[in-house]
């Protein structure tokens, strides 16, 4: 089944419509805060007046973000009991029937698993490093490991590998995202924030700084050795289709031994992402230290020339106006003329776009009276000729012939078989070199013996008669 079947195989499809409503901020918010409100419970649920009122508080705190209401008639007010049904309709809350008859409503786990992935979108440098990739070295590099259960040791380094990975590439994005925003900094506090509090604080010193600690690039290769050593050993692979059999009784040997085979391959190709990608995020630290030095040495310059000039006005009022009071200067405070002259374009009108004009089509012109058909022709045939002897090589030609399983007495162009269209492009190759030094085999013609050739049909092409004869020295097949 496909990913798809299995999303809605339980899940409605109003489930994910929420994110999509009008008032799909919302419900968003209300859902957040009741997960908030839910684990600091320790998972005791929250009763109907408790969620009305959490979903009473987002409106309040949302009214200047509600949308007009003309642009989806058909869609129901925002209400607190409105917003209610519909998340016990898409299946967002669940209540359970009790005993005692009390109402209580608790968050669905497909609700808590979507909500966190939210989270990490919206909060793109609260990046978390949790030493994965440290868990599947270690575990890789201890002897005891692969020898009791080696399918859930594969199993786990496989998770680990891909969480891992994930994290990595979520320390490049977040490094991005700075980068991005240290460019749009348009202050030095602002450069200074970006740098040191959410940069150096959050993912310097709390991801960056784990990475580097891991000696992947010394480690990676210890560990490649010893998942290919597993790969190629009879007795652990054996162990673990037993192991998977055990728990799918209905699984063959065959599919058995393919999935072991494709769980290795899986993590033999994640640990070999693991060093790129940690080599493209000491790219990513690089490349955001080297913009916020020049981003700040920008600020820097810039806004010390801006106090300089305001301070020479500055002190040029109070030289003029020494003894006047602030309530007391005239309107025209005599400042001095602007050093620019003009204002104008630097280079005039001609840096300016000009609009591309549209052309003509002229008219067809007939050919001359010195127009040689029979000789522009030949020229056409020789100049194809030579392109396709440039791309049809001799090596080409001689691995066609090779697959042709050649008798002694040689093979007739009507034995030829035509399957696909590179076919007859390894046909043409072979006539073309049939008489070159490099080629393994001989051309034989009717022409050469001052014969016409019969024409074979083949498919859509007509053959005239040739033979293939191998050379003395060439290999032959019975």
């Amino acid at each position: 089944m496909s990913l798809s079947n299995h999303i809605f195989d339980d899940t409605p499809p109003d489930f994910f419509a929420v994110l999509t409503l009008r008032y799909g901020r919302h419900y968003i918010d209300a859902l957040d805060k009741i997960e908030e409100i839910q684990r600091m419970r320790h998972g005791v649920g929250l009763t109907r007046e408790e969620l009305m009122s959490v979903c009473e508080s987002v409106i309040q705190s949302k009214v200047e973000d509600l949308p007009d209401p003309s642009d989806q008639p058909d869609e129901e007010n925002i209400t607190p009991a409105a917003m209610l049904r519909y998340m016990l309709k898409c299946r967002w809350l669940e209540e359970p029937k009790r005993s005692d008859y009390q109402r209580v409503y608790y968050l669905d786990n497909r609700a808590e698993i979507l909500l966190d992935c939210l989270r990490k979108m919206a909060y793109p440098e609260n990046v978390t490093f949790t030493d994965k990739l440290h868990l599947v070295c270690s575990r890789l590099q201890d002897p005891d490991a692969f020898t009791q259960h080696p399918l859930s040791d594969l199993e786990s380094c496989i998770d680990n590998l891909r969480y891992g990975l994930q994290e990595l590439r979520s320390l490049q994005q977040g490094m991005a995202r700075l980068t991005q925003r240290q460019l749009r900094s348009d202050s030095l506090k602002e450069n200074l924030h970006v740098l040191y509090d959410d940069f150096s604080e959050n993912i310097g010193q709390r991801c960056y700084k784990s990475l580097i600690d891991l000696d992947i690039p010394i480690r990676l290769p210890l560990v490649r050795d010893k998942l290919d050593e597993i790969k190629h050993s009879p007795a652990v692979v054996t162990q673990m289709e037993i192991e998977l059999q055990k728990r799918r009784p209905e699984l063959t040997d065959a599919e058995a031994t393919e999935r072991i085979a494709r769980g290795i391959q899986e993590a033999v190709v994640m640990l070999e992402s693991v060093e790129p990608q940690s080599e493209a995020v000491d790219r990513r630290a690089a490349d955001f230290a080297r913009r916020s030095f020049a981003r700040f040495r920008y600020l820097q310059e810039v806004s010390s020339g801006r106090r300089s000039e305001v301070r020479s006005v500055f002190e040029l009022i109070n030289n003029r106006y020494a003894d006047c009071r602030m309530a007391n200067l005239p309107d025209d405070l005599d400042l001095p003329k602007l050093n620019i002259p003009s204002v104008g374009l630097l280079s005039g009108t001609d840096s300016l776009f000009i609009p591309r004009t549209s052309r003509q089509r002229g008219e067809r012109t007939p050919l001359g009276d010195d127009f040689d058909h029979d000789a522009d022709n030949n020229f056409a045939m020789d100049e194809m000729a030579e392109n396709i002897n440039s791309s049809l090589t001799t090596i080409r030609a001689n691995n066609y012939y090779k697959t042709l399983k050649m008798p002694k007495k040689g093979l007739s162009s009507d034995k030829l078989k035509l399957t696909e269209e590179e076919d007859i492009l390894d046909i043409v190759g072979l006539l073309l070199h049939g008489e070159t030094a490099d080629a393994e085999y001989l051309i034989h013609s009717p022409r050469e013996d001052e014969k016409e050739p019969e024409v074979y049909e083949n498919g859509d092409y007509d053959f005239d008669e040739f033979k293939i004869k191998p050379k003395s020295k060439a290999p032959t097949t019975k």
